[in-house]
């Protein structure tokens, strides 16, 4: 394990993921409701965003939380 860091370790990054999806399916879902040909490809495009939005507040908060433990 490298870094110390095993599978029970893991199972939190899995959870927090969970979470972010289903706050991503949270906002798409009435996108997907919808029945004009656009609104698939919009809910798509609006979860790639969130996703990549979530990404780098994710790692900003990391990156702060690491600075205030120095």
């Amino acid at each position: 394990a490298a870094f110390g860091i095993e599978g029970r370790h893991l199972r939190a990054f899995k959870s927090a993921a969970d979470r972010e999806v289903g706050l991503v399916e949270q906002v798409i879902t009435p996108l997907l409701r919808q029945k004009n040909s656009d609104s698939k490809a919009r809910a798509e495009e609006v979860a790639r965003e969130i996703a990549s939005l979530s990404i780098r507040l994710h790692a900003s908060l990391v990156r702060a939380g690491l600075h205030r433990a120095r």
